[in-house]
């Protein structure tokens, strides 16, 4: 009894090193377990902060397609403007319809394809190319005119963003003209005539009449009878025709005079009438601002392709380059010196030479150029009229500024092929619209190009595929 019910006794040291070894054990698994979430929770973590980094880089309004001086051009701009350009083709291209349904006829499919073409996703590389090009110059402009203190107030994009939509809340704009008048064109003078050598033509020669035939008394006595009875017929008619009138004219004037008695009697009954309350009549309703919102907001809401701060800054740009070129205008004269000229364009100097010993040997310059060149001009005998230095190539600008008037040049040679040139003219001309606006447009061009060496331009970030094909061609 005393046996069984005796137990084993441990001695109370043993006991503590195993509580020990058992607790290290446990620190060891616990710290185990903290290691190992701690490396978890941080790859999570980087996980994330890397997948943030990553969506920022790729996103459209961070991710850099080029660069101009400190100002990027972010995806998100480029392909709005890609897909403004796209939306303006399709209105060209709707407007196109409309002219011609205009005169009941259906857009041609050459006209068709040539808009089909732009929206194409085999052009979409060029097209991209073209708007980011653009998008650089307006960026370009926009430092120019900084330097030059050339500013466009909030108010002023503000008011032509609202005219746009024909809200104009200051009332409506007066019309301005939209160029100066021009000095009165001189006209040929007797040395230019003698130089093309033209022909008079021929006026119309009398053709001689015949004695008119002798005519017996008896047809003379039928023809006064005819005459006579003609004559009569003629006076019945007229007598007809006056009796008429005459009573037509009664008629008329007894409507107007009842017509005018009913006219005074309503008005005696508007006047006698009891005074009730006035009525007002309907007036136009006027283009109020909500009326714009509204069709503002109707209007971007159909238009999902770019938005309005985009839109909006676009004008931004258009209205900083009428005011740079406006200041350009100042500088540039509007007058020129300029050449009139005519030429023969043929393939080989051996042909171009023919041509010259043919005029020489006494055959007229225009017959020459209308049977043997090539260029458009050749029906007008080889015509280019007025032009202003730096027209031409500079081959063919070179030898007709330095030609004296009257003479053809020896073959000059340039990359459309050989020429004779003829000067007919050289003088100090007044410009037309065309010339004119072509010289405000060189001079942009030259001030934007200055402009551009000060830049560093960076255009690493494009590539084709960045570019939309949204929204499709209408047609």
């Amino acid at each position: 009894m005393a046996d069984t019910e005796k137990q084993e006794f441990k001695n109370p040291r043993d006991n503590n090193k195993t509580n020990k070894e058992k607790r290290e054990r446990e620190e060891k698994q616990t710290q185990t377990l903290l290691r190992v979430g701690t490396i978890v929770f941080a790859v999570v973590i980087i996980c994330v902060v890397v997948a943030l980094i990553l969506g920022l880089i790729n996103k459209p309004s961070r991710k850099v397609v080029a660069k101009v001086g400190d100002e990027n051009i972010t995806l998100e701009e480029f392909q709005s403007a890609v897909r403004m350009q796209r939306s303006n083709i399709n209105s060209n291209y709707q407007y196109m319809q409309q002219l011609y349904s205009m005169f009941g006829m259906n857009i041609d499919d050459s006209t068709r394809e040539s808009y089909a073409v732009q929206m194409s996703d085999a052009y979409k590389g060029l097209l991209g190319q073209s708007v980011l090009s653009n998008m650089v110059d307006q960026r370009v402009m926009a430092y120019g005119a900084a330097q030059e203190g050339i500013t466009v107030s909030d108010e002023e994009i503000d008011n032509y963003y609202k005219g746009l939509f024909a809200y104009y809340p200051n009332g409506t704009p007066t019309a301005t003209a939209t160029s100066e008048p021009f000095e009165a064109t001189p006209t040929i003078t007797d040395e230019q005539l003698a130089i093309l050598r033209y022909t008079e033509t021929p006026l119309p020669t009398d053709v001689p009449t015949e004695e008119p035939a002798e005519v017996s008394e008896s047809t003379e006595e039928t023809n006064t009878a005819e005459l006579e009875e003609t004559v009569q017929e003629a006076e019945d008619a007229v007598q007809e025709a006056v009796e008429t009138v005459e009573e037509s004219a009664e008629e008329a004037a007894a409507e107007a005079e009842k017509i005018a008695e009913d006219t005074a009697e309503l008005v005696d009954n508007v006047l006698n009438e009891p005074t009730s309350e006035p009525t007002v009549a309907p007036t136009p309703t006027v283009y109020t601002e909500d009326m714009f919102k509204q069709y503002e907001s109707v209007y971007f809401a159909n238009n999902y392709y770019y938005s309005k701060d985009f839109f909006k800054n676009q004008l931004r740009y258009d209205l900083l380059q009428a005011k740079v070129e406006d200041n350009l205008k100042a500088g540039i004269a509007r007058t020129a010196d300029m050449v009139w000229a005519r030429h023969i364009l043929v393939e080989t100097e051996e042909e171009a030479q023919a041509a010259l010993d043919r005029i020489n040997a006494g055959e007229e310059f225009a017959d020459v150029a209308a049977e043997v060149s090539t260029d458009s001009t050749a029906s007008k005998g080889g015509d280019l009229g007025w032009f202003t230095e730096g027209t031409m190539v500079p081959a063919f600008n070179d030898a007709a500024f330095s030609q004296e008037i009257g003479t053809i040049s020896e073959p000059v040679q340039t990359d459309f092929g050989w020429h004779l040139i003829q000067v007919i003219g050289h003088e100090e001309r007044p410009l037309t619209s065309s010339q004119y606006d072509t010289a405000v447009q060189t001079a942009y061009q030259n001030w934007l190009d200055g402009y551009s060496e000060q830049l560093d331009i960076n255009l690493d970030g494009y590539n084709a595929d960045m570019v939309p094909t949204d929204p499709a061609f209408v047609g």
